[in-house]
């Protein structure tokens, strides 16, 4: 199974105080707190962290079959051996995760404008395409449409579909399915958008 998110760090910064009160508290655990306290680029450090959470935290609600909140339970196993430097151009980051009984891997594409991570429930599953993109406005509507078009267009691409027959349907759970003449596809496909950059990623469902 795989999940993605992404955060355009500019928008974040004006939308989302994190050096307000009880902010990381509700967040991280304490050795996460520390990690970010003591990191060069504590921006980039907070929502490398928040990324990776909420990518592991789509997978948990496909594998559950349900919608939470606990992001402190969605915890970092190999954090101290990671470093967040100033970062002048794009640099790529994995890590481990755990929730329960189950282990993540993920990877994050972290640049001075965007933070784009990927996660994964096992370390040897591959996605088949993976995409992240710049949008000309931060509105949802945009955002929305934007992301869907960039997914149809490269799955039209794998498979030789038309894209303007493909949809997406959410079933009970609000988890995502791709379709292609209402016909169910067989991949797993996760959406993300924020600010100006959205992402996605999709996986064959033979492979979960």
């Amino acid at each position: 199974m795989i999940g993605n998110d992404i955060v355009d760090l500019q928008f974040a910064k004006q939308e989302s105080n994190w050096r307000r009160p009880r902010f990381l508290q509700k967040l991280f655990t304490e050795e996460e707190q520390d990690f970010i306290h003591a990191s060069a680029n504590k921006e980039i450090a907070v929502w490398l962290l928040w990324t990776r959470k909420e990518s592991v935290y789509k997978i948990v609600s496909r594998l559950e079959q349900r919608r939470f909140f606990a992001p402190k339970k969605i915890k970092h196993v190999n954090l101290t051996l990671l470093s967040i430097p100033c970062l002048p151009e794009m640099e790529k980051q994995q890590s481990q995760l755990s929730f329960g009984q189950y282990t993540f891997y993920t990877e994050s594409l972290i640049s001075n404008t965007h933070i784009h991570t990927i996660a994964r429930l096992r370390g040897l599953e591959l996605p088949i395409s993976v995409h992240s993109f710049k949008m000309s406005k931060n509105d949802y509507k945009t955002q929305h449409q934007t992301t869907r078009k960039h997914l149809f267009s490269s799955y039209a691409e794998m498979t030789k579909h038309s894209k303007f027959r493909l949809s997406i349907q959410k079933d009970q759970w609000k988890t995502p399915h791709l379709y292609y003449k209402n016909e169910k596809q067989p991949v797993i496909i996760s959406m993300s958008h924020h600010g100006l950059y959205g992402g996605y990623v999709l996986m064959l469902n033979n492979a979960c």
